[in-house]
């Protein structure tokens, strides 16, 4: 069996353990009785581990014939039972694909029939990575185990030798040895098995998923990181109202591509990294405290120039009245990029489905589904553009457009908090503090730069000088050793003296997979919440549902344990759930029965959704 601690895997054995072995005496051994020695070394663990160590002999008669009562012979008859069967007709075959190996297993006896779980114990290191988290696919003739692949893979797939070990929902067990070499397979599809999951895991191929993204494109435009550039892009859209048919239409096109290429680019990113072994999702560089520190500067210096600090001319975001059409174009196109951009810590409905399904296909077909992600958030600018009489419930340009250009640097502001307050989570006190005092910093250059209109030679080469200083120090303070990423505290559960949950506002304990274990294997329920504090879907489920005094008390009433993964950082751990549930990023949401497998919960929580589930759990 395999024993769980932490990171740690261990292979052994519960209850009583009895390993046949067969002895033979020399010939000619003439003595009327033997010895059987030997030296028993053991651990003895809880806390800590302590060794122990101990000679056993055995003397035992010698006689030319076996004579055994009714309870010694059922007593090796037992033990013979539980060896593994040697003599069966089961094909095994193994496939390495990105950083997932499969295990696949067919018998035409059908050997699997009425079994609900399997762990293949290899006999060589570095086959697969050990642990609780694992992919499981059972029928009657069928057999598919997918594991983590390990840092380092043996390079012959076909020497995976081992024993395969079944075990029914009563928790009665059966074992099979495999020591001939597996079938090696280039590609999940080639397996029987592995391509029906697939299957059912696509719930009718490419098309739903291009259309669930496109959906969730769609209703990312809803979501606050969004809001506040999409309404700056839909204050360029009122001022240029009066713009010809062509002008408009190009401009919705700029801002589509910019959405298109950022989306492109990032899935780019992602599907390299992955390929090349990181254990990433999406979203994951805001688990960068230096990218986060960026997107701090960005948001704050948009947010000075609306607020009339300085002007950057604003091809930047799209709405220079008295530039030429291509910085306009080159605003549009910004702007797009932008909204992508900080669109990514949301993850709308439909989405987690739809990039799961992408990072598992190849290159070109996840690119289909991203572009259609891209489209949806792009198609209600693209369509404002093409469709002129939409344009006319736009207000007319006028004098308001330039406080209603003030009152947008507010949301601006606001996004620059919120970024500033994750890396806060991330890296502490002092490298938030660091992060706001560069931001003071490209202030006065912002100022420095304003004011060099009105400057002569000398001073505004002076003033050209003190405003690059004050941009590189900003630059320089998002380096690693300033933006040290820290160990979080992690709340836990409280209970009471009789170890019973008790209410409060932050009845959880962290997530570890050895934990999660250990409940299942106590038959105990489990919530767990994958979570991150850029997660603006994540924050707004804990606020209105998960912090509910109904919600509480369901899990107490229903002696559920609460797990928490905190994804703010990098977690391998947590990458690795994800991947197993085919969700590319946070929020998941999953509810683990006493016994079978786990239900996903919606990504947009509420009190009664979870209450129903907690209650019929």
């Amino acid at each position: 069996l395999p024993f769980y601690e932490t990171d740690l895997v261990n292979f052994g054995y519960e209850e009583e353990v009895v390993i046949p072995v067969a002895i033979t005496l020399p010939s000619g051994y003439s003595e009327a009785s033997a010895t059987i020695a030997t030296t028993a070394f053991w651990n003895v663990c809880e806390q800590i581990c302590i060794p122990g160590e101990q000679r056993l002999e055995l003397t035992l008669p010698v006689a030319q014939s076996i004579q055994l009562d009714a309870v010694a012979e059922k007593f090796f008859a037992d033990a013979r039972a539980q060896l593994p069967i040697a003599d069966h007709d089961i094909e095994q075959s193994v496939v390495a694909a990105g950083e997932r190996v499969s295990l696949g297993f067919s018998s035409e006896q059908g050997l699997f029939e009425g079994f609900t779980d399997a762990y293949f114990f290899p006999e060589k290191r570095r086959v697969i990575k050990p642990g609780p988290l694992r992919d499981v696919t059972l029928s009657a003739n069928l057999l598919q185990i997918t594991h983590s692949q390990p840092r380092r893979m043996v390079e012959d797939l076909s020497e995976v030798y081992g024993v395969l070990v079944l075990e029914d929902a009563q928790g009665d067990r059966v074992a099979y040895d495999f020591s001939s070499p597996a079938i090696e397979l280039s590609e999940f599809s080639m397996m029987p098995l592995a391509a029906a999951s697939q299957q059912n895991q696509a719930g009718g191929g490419l098309l739903l998923y291009v259309a669930f993204a496109f959906l969730g494109g769609l209703i990312l435009n809803l979501m606050p990181c969004v809001f506040p550039v999409l309404s700056m892009k839909a204050l360029s859209l009122a001022k240029n109202s009066g713009a010809t048919a062509h002008k408009q239409r190009m401009d919705g096109l700029a801002y589509t591509a910019g959405v298109l290429v950022a989306f492109m680019a990032l899935a780019t990113v992602l599907i390299v990294l992955r390929a090349g072994g990181e254990r990433i999702g999406w979203a994951f560089q805001f688990q960068q405290p230096w990218f986060l520190a960026l997107i701090v500067y960005v948001f704050f210096m948009l947010a000075l120039s609306l607020s009339g600090v300085f002007e950057i001319g604003t091809s930047l975001m799209g709405m220079g009245g008295n530039l030429a059409q291509k910085e306009g174009y080159k605003g549009s196109f910004f702007t797009g990029v932008l909204a992508t951009t900080v669109a990514t810590p949301c993850t709308a409905p439909f989405m987690g489905p739809a990039l799961g399904f992408a990072l598992t296909q190849p290159w070109a077909l996840a690119m289909v589904v991203f572009v259609a992600l891209g489209l949806g958030m792009a198609a209600p600018i693209l369509l404002l553009s093409y469709v002129p009489v939409l344009t006319r419930f736009l207000p007319k340009p006028g004098q308001w457009m330039e406080t209603f250009k003030q009152f947008m640097a507010f949301p601006l502001y606001a996004s620059a908090l919120f970024f500033l307050w994750v890396l806060g989570n991330q890296v502490g006190i002092m490298g938030m503090t660091l992060v706001l005092g560069a931001c003071v910093v490209l202030a006065f250059a912002a100022w420095l730069y304003q004011k060099r209109f009105t400057m002569g030679p000398i001073a505004l080469s002076l003033n050209y000088v003190t405003a690059a200083v004050a941009i590189g120090f900003a630059l320089y303070l998002m380096q690693t050793p300033f933006l040290q990423t820290q160990a979080r505290e992690a709340s836990v559960a409280e209970y009471d003296e009789e170890g019973n949950l008790v209410l409060g506002a932050d009845n959880f304990e962290p997530f570890s997979a050895a934990r999660l274990a250990e409940l299942r294997a106590a038959g105990k329920p489990v919530f767990i919440n994958m979570t991150a504090d850029w997660c603006i879907t994540c924050l707004a489920n804990e606020q209105t549902s998960l912090s509910g005094d109904s919600v509480k008390k369901a899990l107490v009433d229903n002696d559920i344990t609460y797990l928490k993964g905190d994804w703010t950082n990098e977690d391998p751990e947590i990458t690795e759930v994800l991947e197993r549930f085919n969700r590319p990023s946070v929020p998941l949401y999953l509810l683990y029965p006493r016994e079978g497998e786990p239900t996903i919960l919606p990504q947009i929580l509420t009190q009664a959704t979870l209450v129903d589930a907690f209650d019929g759990v």
